[in-house]
């Protein structure tokens, strides 16, 4: 694999550690290994045994489902570094993972998070070094079934990654060649952080919105004044990030305004779905974080403390759950 100069051998393989088997981290590595990449998860004892016994299902939206032969390891076997480094775990997760992953990354590993938020990059440039980490995002609708399978919500499945600073480097095109190969899309992107940036806009607008108002985008829409509250949500994140010297693009800022209002969709995030279900978001990371972000500027952003407190609300126990 090619470091982050070009200076070492020429990319003849990329082997790809997945750091998690869950909804992202599960169905990336699920297509890496279709398209016959040197793929392995790197999960926990249960999950391991799981994986190895039955394989990993994959069910598309049409209820298809197809069994991926998956090679899973844990911690203590992991022996040398690897090429990539694929994080995909919840935020609360990730001091955890970086220290199981350690073993695994080496001078010429990629680190590649595909975490929502922003917090984690300074986590992991303090724990492995500024030049081996790259910024990602990804957009994919799945979830982890109670069987262990990645239910994919809709079709499709999309990841953008870059070098931190913006330049091009011969280890981001090995990485960009073997995802080519996979049935998902990929780019390479030069505005990578900024990219981030809204993302995480996208996804504390959305979550907040599903959270605090109860329902789809088209539900809420759908009632009075359904949209003007989605629309002050969106008005407050977008503050925030103008306060912080990432103000999102003309084109960003449209496709958050337009989703997050639109007539009879049925969008909702990730976060409201496990909300909705009872099972631990990434709230702190998506909606707490960005509230905390808001303060240190002086931007007032009520609808998104609201809904940072009523995700703290339903964390707290069976009494307090959603």
């Amino acid at each position: 694999m090619l470091d982050a100069s070009g200076s070492s051998r020429e990319v003849e393989w990329v082997r790809i550690l997945v750091v998690g088997a869950g909804a992202v981290g599960g169905y990336f590595g699920a297509r890496l290994i279709q398209a016959g990449t040197d793929t392995a998860f790197l999960v926990r004892s249960a999950r391991a045994q799981s994986l190895a016994g039955t394989g990993l299902a994959l069910v598309e939206p049409d209820g298809s489902r197809a069994m991926v032969a998956a090679r899973a390891l844990t911690a203590t076997q992991l022996a040398e570094p690897w090429d990539v480094v694929l994080v995909a775990v919840k935020g609360s997760s990730l001091d955890g993972a970086m220290d199981d992953v350690a073993p695994a990354v080496g001078d010429s590993t990629a680190v590649l998070p595909l975490l929502n938020g922003i917090g984690h990059l300074a986590r992991l440039v303090d724990r492995f070094g500024a030049g081996r980490v790259l910024g990602g995002v990804c957009e994919v609708a799945t979830e982890l079934a109670p069987d262990g399978a990645i239910r994919q919500l809709v079709p499709g499945g999309m990841i953008r990654f870059g070098e931190l600073d913006g330049s091009s480097s011969a280890r981001v095109a090995g990485i960009a060649q073997a995802f080519a190969a996979a049935p998902f899309a990929s780019r390479t992107s030069e505005t990578i952080v900024q990219d981030m940036w809204e993302k995480w806009l996208f996804m504390a607008s959305g979550g907040a919105v599903g959270v605090l108002l109860g329902g789809s985008v088209g539900d809420i829409a759908a009632v009075r004044g359904g949209s003007a509250a989605e629309g002050r949500i969106v008005d407050e994140a977008l503050a925030v990030l103008e306060a912080a010297g990432h103000a999102a693009r003309a084109e960003a800022a449209a496709r958050v305004r337009s989703v997050l209002t639109a007539d009879g969709s049925p969008f909702t995030t990730s976060l409201f779905r496990d909300f909705r279900a009872g099972r631990p978001t990434e709230g702190e990371a998506v909606i707490g974080d960005f509230v905390d972000l808001a303060e240190q500027h002086g931007v007032a952003v009520p609808l998104l403390a609201a809904a940072a407190v009523r995700l703290r609300v339903a964390s707290t126990g069976p009494g307090g759950q959603a």
